[in-house]
C-alpha cells in the first residue's frame, strides 16, 4: 500500500532542492504531480468499462496526481480510455504460461526473419497475376502478425502508464495472476521482451518463468524512484544548497519584475546571469520567458545572447533536459509535464 504522506513529503522536498535533476528523466516532471483525478470521474469510468483499476495505481491517480512525478519521464495521465482491449485477459499470467510462450516464439521468429528472402520465396510460389508488390506484401504480413500475435502481447489487458525511455513503455497488468504488476513492453527490436538480454548470437524467445522475474508491483516501481529522489536531497552538499538558495532568490526577484512589467529591471537581472553556472531548474525557469522577453525587448541583443548561451548548456542534442510546462491545451498529452505556476512555487515554498 502506498504511504501517501511519506511520498508527498519526500517529493515536495525534491521539487524544491533537486535543481540539477540527476535522476534520468526527472527534468520532465520536476518531481511535481498534475492535479489528482476526481474519484467520481474514475468511478464513472470503471462502471462504464466494468473494470476496476489496481488499487495502488488507483491511489496514485486520486491521492497524488493524475500523472506527474515517477520513474524516468514520470507517470502518464489517465485519460479514461474507452478501449475494449483493456477488458481482455492478459497472457502475462501463470494460467496462460503456455500461450505466452507460443506468442513469444512467434514474435521472436517474426522479428528475426529475412524479409527479402521471404518475399523472394513468396514470388516463386505465387502466380504473377495474383502477386502483391513488396510494400503490399510486407503490409499484409505485418497486419497478420499484429492481429494474431502483437495484439495479445502489446495491448490485451494492459494499460500504458509511462515512458521509460529508449523506446520502452511501461504497462500495468489489469488481470491475471499478476494483476497490478508493471512491465516494460516494446515492439522495438532490442527492447522487446521476447529478447532476453544476451549477446545477439545467443538470443532466444523468453520463457514465462524468466519473464515473470522482470515483473514488479506498481508500488515497487514508484518507490524505487521515490527513494532515489530522497537520496538526491540527502546527499546535496552545503555548497550546492547555498548556490540553489541564491538562484531561488534570483528567480523570485526576476518573477517580481516580470509581473510588474518592469522590463528594464528584468533585462538588468538577465545581464548578470551566466547560464552555464545555473542549475537545470533555473534555466528551465528563464526559458519559459524566452518568447515574451524577445517580444518586450526586441532591440536588446543581450536577450538573444543569453538564450544562445542557454542553448549551449544543453546536455543532449534534443535539449529535452529542460523542464517543459503543461497547459490546458495539453491535457491529453501523454507526457506528465508540470504546470508553470506549480513549478514557480517550488522556488519559494518551505524556504
Amino acid at each position: 500500500m502506498l504511504d501517501i504522506p511519506k511520498i508527498k513529503a519526500i517529493l515536495k522536498e525534491a521539487s524544491q532542492w533537486d535543481m540539477d535533476y540527476p535522476i534520468f528523466g526527472s527534468h520532465s516532471h520536476a518531481h511535481l504531480f498534475r492535479p489528482p483525478l476526481p474519484m467520481e470521474e474514475l468511478e464513472a469510468w470503471e462502471e462504464l468499462m466494468e473494470l476496476r483499476l489496481p488499487e495502488d495505481y488507483r491511489t496514485y491517480l486520486t491521492c497524488l496526481g493524475n500523472g506527474g512525478a515517477g520513474p524516468a519521464y514520470g507517470i502518464a495521465s489517465f485519460c479514461c480510455p474507452l478501449d475494449d482491449s483493456l477488458r481482455e485477459p492478459v497472457v502475462f499470467s501463470d494460467d496462460h504460461a503456455k500461450r505466452f510462450e507460443e506468442l513469444s516464439c512467434k514474435w521472436f521468429k517474426y522479428s528475426h526473419e529475412n524479409e527479402d528472402q521471404l518475399y523472394t520465396t513468396y514470388c516463386e510460389q505465387t502466380p504473377e497475376e495474383r502477386r502483391m508488390n513488396y510494400s503490399a506484401w510486407d503490409e499484409a504480413r505485418y497486419r497478420f502478425i499484429e492481429n494474431t500475435v502483437g495484439h495479445f502481447l502489446f495491448e490485451s489487458g494492459q494499460l500504458y502508464i509511462a515512458d521509460q525511455g529508449c523506446s520502452q513503455d511501461i504497462y500495468l497488468l489489469l488481470s491475471g495472476s499478476h494483476r497490478g504488476f508493471c512491465h516494460g513492453n516494446s515492439t522495438e527490436y532490442d527492447y522487446s521482451y521476447p529478447f532476453w538480454y544476451q549477446p545477439a548470437d545467443h538470443r532466444a524467445a523468453i520463457t514465462w518463468p524468466k519473464y515473470r522475474e522482470t515483473l514488479q508491483t506498481f508500488e515497487d516501481y514508484l518507490m524505487a524512484y521515490v527513494r532515489k529522489a530522497e537520496q538526491v536531497c540527502q546527499e546535496l552538499s552545503m555548497g550546492k544548497r547555498m548556490q540553489f538558495l541564491q538562484e531561488q532568490l534570483q528567480v523570485r526577484e526576476f518573477q517580481t519584475a516580470v509581473e510588474s512589467e518592469d522590463w528594464e529591471q528584468a533585462l538588468k537581472m538577465l545581464r548578470a546571469l551566466e547560464p552555464a553556472s545555473l542549475s537545470v531548474k533555473s534555466r528551465s525557469f528563464y526559458l519559459y520567458y524566452k518568447k515574451i522577453l524577445k517580444e518586450k525587448l526586441p532591440d536588446q541583443p543581450e536577450v538573444s545572447l543569453f538564450y544562445t548561451k542557454v542553448d549551449k548548456t544543453r546536455r543532449y542534442s534534443g535539449g529535452t533536459e529542460f523542464t517543459s510546462f503543461w497547459s490546458e491545451e495539453d491535457k491529453d498529452w501523454r507526457y506528465p509535464h508540470p504546470g508553470f505556476s506549480d513549478f514557480l512555487k517550488t522556488f519559494s515554498e518551505g524556504l
